[in-house]
Formats: structure tokens, sequence, C-alpha cells
């Protein structure tokens, strides 16, 4: 008997250490992407509706000014924490925007600073996709996904505030004193997110829509609450923000952003990333 309490004590003891490791490992940040090679350019500016909410007129004047710079394009760049199967894991991720059209967000999950994981988001054209390669292997595609991505595209627009002015497709309505909501396009029809403004910064704090959580049947409330903000080439900017499926009760995760560049070429990145249908981090290797 007292062999095999040994034994068990030992196996236990092994156990508790490889676990040890693995949660030590997910403890090391990565280090971010270098920044984007290719530097903003001017692209002239867009005066502020005066047709809009007066939630929103605040919320212009407090990133941009009357005069708000026209983005056509972003590269977004920097890290975060996401759980994945109740475990916290470090990412470092570059989005690349193409002015409410079409988006890729590459990610690399990493482990004592080594990437084990690459994810990529790609929606253009109405399609969307997820993939994961790496330690773990899938993909995820279909109606669901679309929604999905196209609410994502729509919610970039705190990193490229003009487009809600110069793209037709959309529009905002007034809901009351501090929150508005942006009617967006999505196929032949509509769909929509609602943003909450600080009273007294006449910042974005929260924006919700009602989104498809991967292939479940039912729409689930989907939130983002941005704590802090930072100004980038004459616009200020989300630089830290969580995101949270209401149903989880709690962030499921958190982001920061190192910096951003505008008006840049990433048409042909994007376009290649969905019609590959694979994550190409080598070509993201080519843009830095």
């Amino acid at each position: 008997m007292s062999s095999i309490f040994t034994i068990a004590i030992v196996i236990v003891g092994i156990v508790a250490v490889l676990l040890t490791i693995v949660w030590l490992g997910f403890q090391i940040e990565p280090e971010s992407f270098p920044p984007h090679p290719e530097e903003t350019k001017d692209a002239g500016a867009v005066n502020v509706s005066p047709d809009i909410p007066e939630p929103v007129k605040r919320y212009f004047e407090a990133t941009a000014g009357s005069h708000v710079p026209v983005i056509r394009s972003a590269v977004v760049w920097g890290k975060a924490k996401l759980r994945i199967n109740g475990i916290w894991m470090p990412v470092r991720y570059k989005t690349y925007d193409l002015s409410a059209l079409a988006f890729y967000r590459y990610m690399e999950v990493t482990w004592f600073g080594w990437t084990i994981l690459k994810v990529s988001d790609v929606y253009r054209n109405g399609n969307g996709f997820t993939k994961i390669e790496g330690l773990l292997n899938m993909t995820e595609t279909g109606e669901k996904i679309d929604q999905g991505s196209n609410l994502a595209l729509w919610a970039e627009i705190v990193f490229i505030p003009s487009v809600s002015l110069t793209d037709t497709r959309a529009r905002w309505e007034a809901v009351d004193n501090d929150s508005a909501r942006l009617v967006v396009p999505y196929g032949e029809k509509n769909d929509s997110l609602d943003f909450k403004f600080d009273p007294k910064t006449g910042l974005i704090t929260q924006i919700l829509a009602m989104r498809y959580k991967g292939q479940n049947e039912e729409k689930t409330p989907w939130l983002i609450n941005i704590t802090e903000w930072m100004t980038s080439h004459y616009v200020k900017i989300p630089s830290r923000f969580s995101v949270t499926w209401e149903d989880e009760g709690s962030p499921w995760s958190y982001w920061t952003v190192d910096d951003v560049e505008y008006n840049v070429d990433v048409g042909e990145l994007i376009n290649e990333a969905q019609e590959s249908g694979r994550v190409i981090s080598n070509e993201i290797r080519r843009y830095e």
C-alpha cells in the first residue's frame, strides 16, 4: 500500500509541475509585430454632417474635430489575451481594414513566446471565415460567420471614424442623449450596432450588437467595452478594450493597441487571404 501511495504522490507531483509549466508559458507576453513599414498618407478631410445625432457629433468633436480625416484603409497592431477553452492565452495581432468593405485579422497565440496557433479572420464581399492552424486546426464558414464578421467589420469604425460619414450605405439613428444606433448594410438587408457615449468626454464607452456566436442558432448580445483612448495621426482611437459574449458574464478577450497607420495598401493582402483560404503568415512578414 505504501508503494502505491508513493507512486500516486509522484504522479500528482509530476502533473502539478507540468500544469505549472503550461501555466507559466501563457504568462509570457509575445513581442509585438513590428510597426507597419508604409506610413500614413493624407487623404483630405470630411465635414461632420449636421444631421447626425448629437452624441455622435460630440464623439467626432472629441476624436477628430469638425473636419474628420478621411481614412480609406488602416493597419492596426498590438497584443491581446484570449480565453480559449477556459485558459487565458497571450496573443499578438495585426488587422488590415479596407474602409468598411473588408478586413483581415492575423493573430498568433504564443507559449513562452513561441507561436503555437495561427489564426486568420477574413471578411470580404459578404463572406467571412475563421481559420486556425497549429496545435489545433479548424475552419469556420457559413452564413452565421458572415453575419458576425460583418458586424466586426463595422465595429472597426472606432479606428476609421470617417467611414460612417463617407459611406452612404450606413446611417446614424438617434436613441437618447448618450446613445446612437449605426444601421449598416448586410447583403440585401440591414444590421445594426448600438453605441454608448460618455456624457462628459463624448467618447464611445460601449458597442453592442446581436451576433451569432459561432454556429449557434440564436443570436447573442456581443459587447465591446472601451476603457482607454490614445491619439495617433491626429485621430483619437481606442488603446484598450474588452470583448464579451453576454451569456458568459465576463470578457473573453482583452486588447491593447500599439499603433495604427492609415491610407496604406491593404487590398492585395486581404484578397490573397480570402482567395487562398489559409493563414498567410509569410505574406504578413512581407508587410513588416
